[in-house]
């Protein structure tokens, strides 16, 4: 089971929103979509689910084109729009008996309570949508867009506005739904990404700059080491120590300190410090973090 993008392309007049994107994602997958606002992943998402038609390109699913066989390609798609439209005037389980209907799913009362179940309804089941929290709306709405079993489920930004703990619940939420299908979701939390993705796409400008497993992603691309002196260092930067290095202030107390040879610097800082008489608060290698990456992608 595979998901292929290949060469799309969307333009509004001169404007090009999505610039020949390709990739592959296969099942079992959590994919985070990742880019900057106006980077293209909504457009992208709705292209794949059949809502947008490309100017270019091609999006199959298991072989199945979105193009030449659009219906059969969404009754295989759950898609979860940024929006979560939903009748909120209708009450929960009312809701999903609803969309059982429209899926013309067999024995819809067993799989609505297993659907109950899996979002952690429950509670909410006799409750009407509008007076759910937005945590429980946001189940509600990945129940409607999973309800049908899909093999591709496309969430677009899942997790916007939720608190610490709603957030812990719809991660493992989506981590159980990717057993059975490929995930692909939009989101601006980098946490999430690192916590639940296999993979991550990053889109900048329209374009495609990453595409690839979340730890390589997160390989330092040079080594570093942090500093924390107990002493403002700002008047020693003119030291000849500091000429050559590749350094970043942080504060006037703090240093980040680049080099190939990490442990050769540790030494050279220390024996630098005795010599000017000053104290260190901490010393650590430097990991590269998401945030980091993402803005010298996105930059």
């Amino acid at each position: 089971m595979s998901l292929i993008i290949q060469g799309l392309t969307k333009r509004y007049d001169t404007q090009i929103a999505v610039a020949d994107l390709s990739f592959t994602i296969d099942k079992g997958s959590v994919v985070g979509f990742l880019g900057p606002n106006g980077a293209g992943k909504s457009t992208t998402l709705k292209m794949i689910a059949g809502y947008l038609t490309p100017d270019e390109g091609t999006v199959t699913l298991n072989g199945i084109s979105n193009q030449k066989d659009p219906i059969f390609f969404k009754k295989l798609v759950g898609y979860l729009p940024e929006s979560n439209p939903l009748y909120e005037e209708m009450y929960v389980k009312e809701y999903f008996s609803f969309l059982a209907s429209i899926h013309n799913i067999n024995n819809p009362a067993e799989r609505i309570k297993e659907l109950i179940e899996l979002t952690g309804l429950q509670s909410m089941q006799q409750k009407k949508i509008g007076a759910l929290s937005k945590g429980y709306k946001q189940r509600v709405g990945i129940a409607a867009a999973i309800i049908h079993k899909p093999v591709l489920v496309l969430l677009d930004e899942p997790t916007a506005g939720l608190d610490p703990n709603q957030l812990i619940e719809i991660r493992n939420l989506i981590v159980s739904i990717s057993r059975e299908a490929i995930v692909l979701f939009s989101t601006h939390i980098l946490q999430e990404v690192s916590a639940i993705c296999s993979s991550v796409i990053v889109l900048h400008k329209a374009k495609l700059v990453a595409n690839t497993l979340i730890q390589d992603l997160l390989k330092p691309t040079q080594p570093a080491i942090r500093v924390v002196f107990e002493e403002a260092i700002e008047p020693y930067l003119t030291d000849d120590f500091f000429q050559g290095l590749d350094f970043e202030k942080q504060d006037k107390h703090v240093l980040v300190i680049k080099s190939t040879d990490i442990n050769k610097l540790k030494k050279e800082v220390l024996h630098f410090a005795l010599a000017k008489g000053l104290n260190i608060q901490a010393l650590q290698t430097q990991e590269t973090s998401l945030e980091e990456i993402f803005k010298l992608l996105t930059h």
